[in-house]
């Protein structure tokens, strides 16, 4: 397993060489020398990104309860990380340990002092050197811990392909349209996506930008940091029309437009729908359908152009300024780092972020690693939106692409719409 994080290293070097942030304050881990007994009357908050490892989110608070002394309030986040955050930030009640994601919110929770520094824990030494850029603030403060390596990929049953006369996978936007027909003919609602909220940023918008952006313009991070970057091109209306082609020739499955990433991932497992466009966070669970499962990079590319994937750090976790900052960076160093994180990543099945790890304690399906080596010969990558778009822009993408696949607003429309939430807030 080491040599996938070996080249993941090096792929993630490349893809984010643009990030503009670097750098490393302090603060101290939680040593090990407090007495059980005082730590028990400590209780710590805790809210995280769950939904899909909710039995073994529990799992680890239990755990760490049993070998630290410290009690665990713990919340599964109901939403959107951003969403879920913000009025807490600005009520000043945010949890002590939080998951957070990479980009420009969580560094100006840091830059606000809400959140700590956690550049010198455990957790951080250990983890992969390429993932630290886009989990560091402007004054290089380390705001998160990536969970793992992230990618965005097709899932697709492959009886129901196989039923519809599939034999190969498409390579390009052509190749999947066609996929799509015959899934159609055969009665199959040929591919799921949730528009509701922002699992719809994660794969088509993010990667359409790897394709449409990422692939001709190299700089458009640094563009869209520095506010020079152009949203109202051609380029940026293909990634919406897209979506408006898949829902005007009905191959995405009723409710898609309106769908919360939840009934998403239950339509797939459920059988009702031939493809889910989703994360390979998800490859723990989905691996576990009553059916074989497949995956595939996602075929954005139009004939002619090279395929392209988005490759960036799965949701991490942040610990925020307060009385219980070292027993929440505890928390933090035995989810990202200790036994917890073998809880977790055996839950998920996520690719590991750290230098080091337990290989036989990792759980990973040869077909999650085959699909890693193909996703990593890939040469042009993108990254996710949060990573890269301000929040007012990234706000609107569900309601956009809703818009555009509704009819309300043309793709051209919603190209223009980005631009003017970008320039109003440069």
């Amino acid at each position: 397993m080491k040599k996938y994080i070996r080249r993941i290293s090096l792929v993630l070097s490349v893809a984010m060489l643009t990030a503009l942030f670097a750098g490393c304050s302090s603060s101290s881990d939680a040593g090990e020398t407090s007495q059980a007994s005082q730590q028990g009357d400590t209780t710590i908050t805790v809210a995280l990104m769950s939904n899909d490892w909710l039995d073994a989110a529990e799992q680890i608070a239990a755990d760490f309860t049993a070998k630290y002394g410290i009690n665990v309030e713990y919340t599964p986040m109901p939403g959107e990380v951003e969403e879920y955050l913000q009025p807490k930030a600005a009520a000043g009640s945010l949890p002590d340990v939080m998951s957070i994601n990479a980009g420009s919110f969580g560094a100006d929770l840091a830059e606000n002092d809400l959140i700590i520094d956690l550049s010198e824990t455990d957790a951080a030494k250990n983890m992969q050197e390429s993932l630290k850029p886009v989990f560091t603030s402007e004054s290089g403060k380390l705001f998160g811990i990536a969970g793992g390596l992230s990618s965005t990929l097709i899932y697709y049953n492959k009886a129901m392909f196989e039923d519809a006369g599939i034999t190969e996978e498409p390579k390009n936007w052509d190749e999947f349209l066609e996929v799509c027909e015959k899934l159609k003919a055969k009665g199959y609602a040929p591919l799921a996506v949730a528009m509701g909220d922002g699992a719809i940023s994660n794969t088509c918008w993010s990667t359409g930008n790897a394709v449409e952006i990422a692939a001709t313009n190299p700089d458009y991070i640094t563009e869209i940091a520095n506010g020079t970057f152009n949203f109202d091109t051609p380029e940026q209306a293909r990634i919406f029309e897209r979506v408006k082609i898949l829902n005007d020739n009905g191959y995405l499955l009723t409710g898609s437009v309106s769908a919360m990433v939840s009934t998403l991932l239950d339509s797939f497992k459920q059988e009702k729908a031939a493809m889910c466009f989703q994360g390979i966070w998800m490859a723990g669970s989905f691996m576990e359908s009553p059916f074989e499962v497949g995956m595939m990079v996602p075929p954005w590319n139009m004939e002619g152009q090279s395929q392209a994937v988005v490759l960036g750090t799965e949701t991490g976790f942040a610990v925020a300024k307060g009385p219980n900052e070292e027993a929440a960076i505890k928390f933090v160093n035995y989810i990202a780092n200790e036994e917890g994180f073998y809880t977790y990543q055996q839950a998920r099945g996520s690719i590991p972020s750290l230098i080091e790890y337990d290989e036989s304690k990792v759980k990973m399906e040869d077909t999650v690693k085959e699909y890693v080596d193909r996703l990593l010969d890939i040469e042009v990558t993108g990254a996710y939106w949060f990573e890269t778009l301000p929040p007012s822009v990234y706000a609107r993408l569900p309601q956009t692409f809703q818009q555009v696949a509704t009819g309300e607003i043309t793709p051209e429309d919603a190209a223009a719409t980005l631009q003017e939430l970008y320039t109003t807030q440069s």
